[in-house]
């Protein structure tokens, strides 16, 4: 992070918690207009997707109270796992070949040619 950052988050923002992969909320100090600026310094590359659900809510001021890990969760609610696509841990069904999907053993698919 570059000093001017730095410099900027000190001196106009307050720091207000983080979330379980150690991203940082900060919280505007002065607000000028009636909503507080609120921002995120990512641990990590900068990666929108890193950002659990109650966080996401809390920046865009869904919900005035700073969401913390003591909450009750579900029996149902799984952790957040951020945006895999494009990495070797992204999901891919087992079905799917390298070939877009396609079976090529039960292959009906003829492609079109011109004539």
């Amino acid at each position: 992070m570059n000093l001017a950052l730095k410099l900027k988050i000190f001196f106009f923002y307050r720091y207000v918690g983080q979330d379980e992969f150690g991203n940082k909320y900060y919280e505007q100090k002065k607000p000028d207009a009636q909503k507080s600026k609120r921002m995120v310094r990512y641990n990590g590359l900068p990666e929108a997707s890193k950002i659990p659900g109650k966080y996401h809510g809390w920046l865009h001021h869904y919900s005035e109270k700073f969401p913390s890990d003591n909450e009750k969760k579900h029996e149902w609610q799984k952790k957040h796992l951020p945006n895999l696509t494009g990495t070797k841990y992204a999901y891919s069904p087992k079905n799917v070949s390298e070939n877009f999907g396609r079976n090529k053993e039960n292959d009906e698919y003829k492609p079109w040619t011109p004539t």
